[in-house]
């Protein structure tokens, strides 16, 4: 079972997985320790495990059985064949700026007369509006196809259909209600077990651009525009497993020998050389800059970026990306700090963290909320939201963790919201601010609901380590087999341990002034904290560390470590292991919102602690409760001790318990 192993400098706790939890995969090619990390990342198989260390080999997914797939795909090439003229309308964030670029290049390769169009964030806002696809019909659009969103605009789109406009929806979001009148693609629609159930928008422009071809009778390309789907998958956020999987690995090295003008551009501001290239140079170099111009300026910029054949144009507009992203920059730490305070002083409250944290005031731009919520989500490992107020509206950015369904959170209160989208990791919507408060209040309870009632979820913020390792055998060969399992991203973190009593010799700070890095030297490694500059003092003050830690490569291809958390060496007390796996003891009665019910409590053999009830009402149902819900005047003493026993009296104190409640 997983054990605790107390915290480091960062404030996290840390959570150690033991051996037995995951065992080695019989049968498969490869040492044990990787077996036990496939496992962690449910794989199980020898087959399975096979195929995922091998993606490269892997074969794109059928698109069969993806409904609307093949009449989009039969619409477009009439169009085409026409003579048509066809519009492409885009989002301004990476996923929608890739799929844009990718379905122009692919109509226009095939003769089509084509233009496209991406909201300005501000004016526009997100989706589908009216107005633009009025005033492309105007400029003489007859099909219009919608990438990264369009599958909730049922009333702009029947404007469309009324003008004689014809559009197909290219968009992984989840629909809403009814779909619009539209021939709508999109892989939410698609069996659960779809291979392209979970692409981006990007993933499926793939898709469609090569099936466009075929049905028009192009060459096959299979690598063509690998490098696009893979910065829309990566920078989206889906999940980095079968067919995302692929898509990124294979887009990866497409990317690294590139010869589009733009992303070479990019990758040359950015300072990134070819051997380095990983999805992590997607996500912290090429994307932020892709980004930053929907974020500051207009996303139309980066469409251009990627669309430019010209080599100085596209380095000109590589460096108007560049000076936007270090503008975003320095408008996002500041942002992020007013938010980090509001999310503290709400902990010091309620004295833990809520199930889900939220920030927002007027001083926030609109194009950074989705910033401050990833970095709060990052931080307090809870679904989180951050927004930006405009004229009595908020405008909202969310992320989530702990497995809570945003976009399906925002449907159950779309009475207050004026419109909302997304999907399950990442969702937006806007509100009018009178009515913030009660949708916290509504979001604190669905999130409840949904993460303090599972017997896993940490009340304190939560640092996973895979498996304790002696720095001394960690060897460039092991460095090797890790990377097998890369990309990494979402549902396929990489890898983190934790080595114990390690020496340091030497200790920099380095970077920005305001968010300086950490550098040491550990044992024969060199390791680079991220913003941790703030805690080189402590790793002078010691010459040993307890140090949690990943592989990196720097951008010179160099390997070396990347600092999670490190705290000074020396003896810890053991700390209790996790939830689900905890002996359980029946006991008592307590008072739940007005109901009599029976409970029980797992516990930590040794360890007076309280961790996690369930309930067992008059009828025989159970459920488990957060703390948030316990009668505290009524919570009888006697079961508890030590630490949770003083808690109770606090609780009672600060309520003013009669002493007959008390009994």
């Amino acid at each position: 079972m997983p054990r605790r192993a107390g915290q480091g400098v960062t404030g996290f706790a840390w959570r150690v997985a033991l051996p037995e939890e995951a065992p080695p995969i019989p049968g498969l090619d490869a040492p044990p320790f990787i077996g036990r990390l496939l496992r962690m990342r449910g794989i199980d198989s020898s087959d399975a495990a096979a195929a995922f260390l091998e993606p490269e080999r892997q074969q794109p997914a059928e698109t069969h059985g993806l409904l609307g797939f093949p009449e989009a795909v039969e619409r477009t090439a009439a169009a085409v064949e026409a003579g048509e003229q066809v519009a492409v309308y885009g989002d301004y964030d990476v996923d929608g700026i890739a799929s844009t670029a990718i379905l122009v290049e692919a109509l226009r390769e095939r003769g089509a007369d084509c233009r496209w169009f991406v909201p300005h964030r501000e004016a526009d806002g997100y989706g589908v509006h009216a107005e633009a696809l009025k005033r492309l019909g105007d400029e003489g659009a007859r099909l219009i196809i919608t990438a990264d969103c369009g599958i909730t605009a049922r009333t702009p789109i029947a404007a469309a259909r009324e003008r004689g406009i014809d559009v197909v929806v290219l968009d992984h979001h989840q629909p809403d209600g009814e779909l619009p009148d539209a021939i709508v693609a999109a892989p939410t629609r698609a069996a659960p077990d779809h291979p392209l159930r979970e692409v981006s928008a990007g993933g499926l422009a793939w898709h469609f651009a090569h099936a466009l071809g075929a049905r028009l009778g192009a060459e096959a390309r299979p690598r063509r525009w690998l490098e696009l789907a893979a910065l829309s998958t990566v920078a989206d956020v889906v999940p980095l497993h079968g067919e995302n999987r692929r898509i990124v690995t294979q887009g990866l090295r497409e990317l690294a020998r590139t010869q589009r003008p733009g992303l070479r551009a990019l990758l040359e501001a950015a300072g990134v050389r070819n051997g380095a290239i990983d999805a992590e140079t997607i996500s912290f170099q090429i994307a932020p800059r892709l980004n930053a111009a929907g974020r500051l300026e207009h996303a139309k910029l980066a469409v251009r970026a990627l669309l430019e054949t010209d080599r100085s144009r596209a380095n000109a507009l590589a460096h108007q990306l560049d000076r936007l992203n270090a503008r975003r920059r320095q408008l996002s730490d500041a942002a992020w700090l007013r938010a980090r305070e509001q999310v503290e002083r709400t902990r010091a409250m309620y004295e833990e963290v809520p199930a889900l944290v939220w920030a927002g005031d007027e001083e926030t731009l609109p194009g950074i909320v989705g910033i401050v919520a990833g970095r709060l989500a990052d931080r307090y490992q809870r679904p989180a939201f951050a927004y930006a107020v405009r004229d009595g509206l908020a405008q909202a950015s969310a992320r989530s963790r702990a497995g809570f369904d945003f976009a399906a959170a925002l449907a159950d209160c779309a009475d207050l919201l004026v419109r909302h989208g997304g999907h399950a990791m990442a969702a937006g919507f806007t509100i009018e601010t009178s009515n913030l408060e009660p949708l916290c209040e509504r979001l604190n309870a669905l999130a409840e609901s949904a993460i303090f009632d599972r017997a896993d979820t940490p009340a304190e913020p939560l640092l996973e380590i895979d498996a304790q390792v002696p720095l001394d055998r960690v060897t460039e060969e092991t460095a090797k087999w890790i990377s097998k399992l890369a990309p990494f991203g979402a549902s396929n973190p990489a890898p983190v341990f934790l080595s114990v009593d390690v020496p340091v010799s030497e200790v920099r700070r380095f970077g920005r002034n305001s968010k300086p890095h950490l550098g040491l030297r550990i044992g024969t490694w060199n390791a680079v904290g991220w913003q941790m500059g703030g805690s080189a003092s402590a790793a002078e003050r010691t010459p040993r560390i307890d140090v949690v830690w990943s592989f990196r490569r720097n951008q010179s291809g160099e390997l070396e470590l990347e600092l999670k958390d490190f705290r000074p060496a020396g003896p810890r007390a053991p700390m209790p292991p996790k939830r689900a796996a905890l002996k359980y003891t029946e006991g008592i009665n307590l008072c739940v919102c007005g109901c009599r019910v029976k409970t029980g409590r797992y516990f930590a053999p040794g360890h007076d602690m309280w961790l996690s009830s369930w309930l067992e009402y008059d009828n025989g149902s159970k459920t488990t409760i957060p703390l948030t819900r316990v009668d505290w005047c009524r919570l009888p003493l006697t079961f508890w001790g030590g630490r949770f026993r003083k808690k109770i009296e606090e609780h009672r104190a600060a309520r003013g318990c009669s002493e007959e409640e008390r009994t």
